[in-house]
């Protein structure tokens, strides 16, 4: 298993570059100029333009600055913001632990109601709950998770006035502040990936109930409940987890738009900003911290597969 974790983690050190040239490359070719932006719509000539530029840096050619910035990042060095007059790194700090907090939430309620809902579903397959399933996971992959937020603010925040619609609290101020504020949004963040994970768990559990080694645990005269869990689950962890992964990485995306419609201060609505302003800084440090926290996540799920399933580790 550790001859194969170290080749996991080796692998990662070239997605890593990759991600990183793909978001210098995709930044600085946005339309518009960040100069004019930086000075609000003033009328100034082109000479001040062309000053200002210079000395940001843009004027130079983009291998150029990619060559200068590349060696900054890999050191930990994500510049200033342009107008938090601030440093990248330290305004993310700050913004990370909500669209973290926000994401990990969503994620935990994906799995505490996807997977043994989709387990359920492949037991009982042709049942009334598997069909109930299957209509609740179409219908929350169906519902835009902006549409459901607005509808919760309006539902449990504006009729019944039980939480509070939006805006933020950090957990120094209380540990119900903090969370009573991200319930909402977990909700509407999760619900769409309930609905995949439950496909994923009830397809890949409808496999392996089929397999012989499951139908040779019942022919020994295991009760039910350990051939499901001990054979059946524990054989199909490895592409439930390979989903979770992926729905963590979704999540991140999908907090980019659930923070704007429940006013969190997390990356998303930073992100966001920073692309309207053309803060290059701050719209790379905040792709970067999304990127690497998905990368991450993604390397723990193939390391993971290994206690699963060992056969993975052979070569």
């Amino acid at each position: 298993m550790l001859y194969y974790s170290l080749r996991r983690i080796l692998a990662f050190i070239p997605a890593l570059f990759i991600t990183l040239t793909l978001i210098f490359i995709i930044t600085r070719t946005l339309p518009g100029s960040p100069v004019s932006t930086l000075l609000g719509g003033q009328s100034v000539n082109s000479a001040t333009l062309d000053e200002i530029s210079r000395q940001l840096g843009y004027d130079r050619p983009i291998l150029v600055q990619y060559i200068e910035w590349l060696p900054n990042i890999l050191t930990g060095d994500l510049g200033q913001s342009m107008f938090f007059k601030k440093s990248v790194s330290e305004v993310l700090l700050q913004r990370f632990p909500v669209t973290l907090s926000l994401t990990l939430f969503a994620l935990i309620l994906t799995i505490l109601i996807g997977v043994p809902l989709g387990v359920l579903s492949a037991i009982k397959r042709g049942s009334f709950l598997d069909y109930l399933g299957n209509v609740l996971s179409s219908i929350g992959m169906a519902v835009p998770p902006f549409w459901l937020g607005f509808m919760l603010i309006l539902i449990f925040a504006v009729e019944m006035k039980w939480l509070p619609s939006s805006g933020y609290r950090p957990p120094e101020m209380g540990l119900w502040q903090w969370f009573s504020r991200l319930i909402l949004p977990t909700i509407a963040l999760s619900l769409s990936q309930i609905g995949l994970l439950v496909r994923m768990t009830r397809s890949t559990m409808l496999e392996v109930l089929e397999a012989e080694y499951v139908g040779m645990a019942r022919a020994k005269g295991m009760p039910e409940y350990i051939v499901i869990i001990r054979h059946a689950l524990r054989n199909a962890m490895v592409q439930i987890i390979t989903a979770i992964g992926l729905l963590f990485a979704l999540g991140l995306g999908g907090s980019v738009i659930i923070e704007q419609v429940f006013a969190l201060p997390g990356l998303g609505e930073l992100i966001t900003t920073a692309a309207i302003r053309r803060d290059y800084p701050m719209l790379e440090g905040g792709i970067l911290y999304l990127t690497l926290a998905a990368l991450l996540v993604n390397l723990l799920v193939d390391i993971s597969y290994a206690y699963f399933n060992p056969r993975v580790t052979l070569r």
